[in-house]
């Protein structure tokens, strides 16, 4: 399985490496106030592509911090519930599974 999955990611970089070949050519980015810039078309895709990514994943923190918090307080909490009151499964859950 190790194997297929090296082979798929050197397909991939092979394909990539391909596309970033193909290109390779100048375009210009036209900004605010008459600026403008002229790169590779495959740096400015990446480029966009890293900032997509960042930007998704700012997106994500505020989410990721909350749940953190949530599960840090039902650690502090999980002790002092009693055994009795935890679930625990009944033993003719069992039976009903395929």
């Amino acid at each position: 399985m190790r194997i297929l999955i090296w082979l798929l990611r050197a397909a991939l970089l092979i394909l990539l490496l391909g596309f970033a070949i193909k290109n390779d050519g100048v375009v210009t980015v036209h900004a605010f106030f008459d600026a403008e810039w002229r790169v590779p078309l495959v740096l400015l895709m990446a480029t966009i592509l890293v900032a997509g990514v960042l930007i998704g994943a700012s997106a994500l923190v505020g989410t990721v911090f909350m749940l953190r918090r949530e599960v840090a307080r039902l650690r502090k909490v999980a002790p002092m519930v009693s055994p009795s009151t935890r679930l625990r499964p009944r033993s003719d859950d069992a039976s009903d599974s395929f």
